[in-house]
């Protein structure tokens, strides 16, 4: 069968199927609008799916995923409480939203209803169907819109979502010595406008390694990204003055970002991004006894105590930070994200709380009052935060983890995965 002719037999099967699924009150069907007649460009898979999970979280329904010859597609069951008014509100509220056509089907199943006006081409502001019909582009420059736009989409999704993660975690009071929007904690080198400088620095690089994932691959994907998490380091030394802020958060959530986007780039399901993060950091604490390196902190741990810090989560595809994603609820709430400091702490081996406390014994001790803490007792949890603040406690590498159990359950949320 000729490529024209497999796309038109899998435009009839979609077809045939969205009158089904209309069957109970209607259907949705999502694709995306690219140009020319090769329909099988990657990115359209990534506006495909977040628009899917906008239109689940409309509708109540799950979505069907297929990559067909017609490119790829998604189709739902709108139950009667997803309309065309209301495809037409997510394609024109959201930029992206011009990439793609959202069709709705009555519950009759016969045809998709009509959105009563034209759109707007990607080059010019003429009807994208009278360019189509003039030929007024070239295919090439088209798709080029349509990558380029895409990627700066899907770039500023992943920007706010990081700048939501971190945000969540610093607005948090009573911490434990972290810094707060009142307080500085532990740390009187630094204060929350200058944390927040460093978290705009970061998202750049961050959302920069979502996209190498994507692009290249496990292949030597924590060497290429290493590359990229120097450069975030750097903007965020410029940023705060020379202090560390978010160094460890660098290296974790650019990970799983990096992850994700290998997942995504896979069709995957979500929660492979753990898997694919054990894999790309496979044998990585060996690094903590290469002869010769530079001597850490990090490198001391793990030889006096066995302790591994970060590169033992990654290693393991992050435990600690799945069992926090499942501990914060929907509304990312501060009594869920509480709760789940509290258990990170519990279930890691923070590097930043064994260096702060100076002793192993004193490590364990406030490790041990942390995690057994109830967040709902706000008045035991100030007394236990101000010893903390009296005894220079912090627990720095256990903040970072809840910023990536947002994070990845932002990105959940973000894209409909297979399940």
């Amino acid at each position: 069968m000729s490529s024209a002719g497999r796309i038109l037999a899998a435009r009839e099967a979609h077809a045939k199927r969205a009158a089904e699924l209309a069957e109970n009150g209607g259907a949705v069907t999502i694709k995306a609008n690219i140009p020319g007649s090769d329909k099988q460009i990657r990115e359209s898979a990534l506006l495909v799916r977040y628009f899917a999970a906008r239109v689940a979280e409309i509708s109540g329904s799950q979505a069907i995923l297929e990559d067909s010859p017609d490119g790829f597609w998604a189709a739902l069951p709108a139950y009667g409480r997803f309309t065309k008014q209301d495809a037409v509100r997510l394609e024109e509220s959201d930029e992206g939203g011009r990439f793609i056509d959202i069709d709705v089907y009555p519950a009759d199943g016969t045809h998709s209803l009509t959105r009563g006006r034209l759109r707007r081409c990607y080059l010019c502001e003429r009807p994208a169907v009278v360019c189509a019909r003039q030929r007024n582009h070239p295919v090439a420059e088209l798709l080029t819109a349509f990558r380029q736009g895409t990627r700066a989409f899907i770039s500023r999704q992943l920007a706010a979502a990081v700048s939501y993660s971190i945000t969540a975690e610093l607005d948090l009071e009573d911490k434990f010595g972290l810094v707060t929007p009142t307080s500085v904690g532990s740390h009187p080198d630094l204060n929350y406008d200058l944390m927040i400088k460093s978290r705009d620095a970061v998202i750049p690089g961050l959302v920069q390694m979502f996209w190498t994932g994507y692009d290249c691959g496990r292949e030597r994907l924590l060497e290429r990204i290493r590359i990229e998490g120097r450069a975030a380091e750097a903007a965020m030394y410029a940023a705060s003055g020379g202090v560390n802020t978010y160094k460890g958060l660098v290296f974790v959530a650019g990970v799983l970002l990096a992850s994700a986007g290998c997942v995504l780039a896979e069709n995957s399901k979500a929660d492979d991004i753990y898997d694919t993060a054990a894999r790309i950091c496979s044998g990585i604490t060996a690094e903590l006894d290469e002869p010769g390196a530079e001597e850490t902190f990090g490198r001391k741990a793990y030889r006096l105590y066995g302790v591994r810090g970060a590169r033992g989560q990654a290693e393991e595809g992050f435990p600690a930070v799945r069992r926090a994603e499942a501990l914060i609820d929907g509304q990312f709430s501060p009594q869920s994200l509480k709760t789940a400091l509290c258990d990170i702490v519990g279930n890691i081996e923070d590097t930043v709380l064994l260096k702060r406390s100076g002793t192993y014994e004193k490590y364990l001790y406030f490790k041990r009052l942390i995690s057994s803490a109830d967040p709902q007792n706000k008045e035991k949890i100030k007394i236990l935060t101000a010893e903390c603040i009296k005894n220079n406690i912090s627990i720095g590498g256990s903040a970072d983890l809840l910023i990536a159990g947002v994070l990845v359950k932002k990105i959940r949320g973000m894209w409909y995965f297979d399940e």
